[in-house]
């Protein structure tokens, strides 16, 4: 047995210091005195008496001891059944706190979602519906096709006009030629005439390509 065993074991018998194992040893030598000599038979129940009420007074004390000491083992449980209460709380409050956070977090998901939509919409209604867009785009590109027609069908018609002044002014050049060729002194008169058709040709020839050019 250690020191430290029987120091423990002294400590546990002598309690809070009350002299209970100076007790127990001294009953033990009265007890060895009385068992070894020859004393009266009074002296002898007197001793014993005594001895007895010892030996009562020490049983008291270690009833007293290891009430303290179940009392005493009695709260070591009490204390672990309250630190596994304990650690079961704070583990519950751990999760409360984990789910309490993913609530939060989806909360936030769901408001920023929420105003999003709510742009989306005011950006919607600030735009015409689609189905008034194509059908606004298929009218002017039925009008687009409608004007390039039309610009086609004037083009066509200018240079059939300007075919046709341009065999009108050939014939009368050659007329004029002719005549000049002929020189028929009658006829001043009319190649004057046909000067003056000529030059009105060909300024009306200039005002025709122009007004084309500018119809392009």
């Amino acid at each position: 047995m250690g020191d430290e065993e029987i120091i423990r074991r002294r400590l546990m018998i002598d309690g809070d210091g009350t002299g209970d194992a100076r007790l127990m040893m001294m009953f033990m030598k009265q007890f060895i005195k009385w068992c070894t000599t020859d004393d009266s038979p009074q002296e002898s129940q007197n001793q014993y008496d005594r001895l007895l009420t010892q030996l009562a007074t020490i049983e008291h004390s270690s009833l007293k001891w290891k009430s303290i000491v179940d009392m005493n083992n009695e709260e070591i449980k009490n204390y672990e059944l309250l630190r596994e209460e304990t650690s079961n709380n704070v583990e519950k409050a751990c999760v409360a706190i984990e789910e309490a956070k993913q609530e939060l977090e989806e909360a936030r998901q769901v408001r920023r979602n929420r105003l999003e939509y709510d742009a989306l919409a005011r950006l919607i209604k600030e735009h015409p519906p689609r189905s008034d867009t194509a059908n606004k785009l298929a009218h002017l590109t039925q009008h687009l096709h409608s004007l390039k027609s039309k610009r086609d069908q004037l083009e066509e018609k200018i240079s059939l006009r300007q075919k046709q002044l341009h065999v009108l002014v050939t014939s009368l050049h050659q007329l004029k030629q002719t005549l000049i060729h002929d020189n028929v002194p009658s006829q001043g008169d009319d190649l004057c005439v046909i000067d003056e058709v000529i030059d009105l040709t060909d300024t009306t020839t200039v005002t025709i390509n122009d007004s084309a050019m500018d119809t392009a």
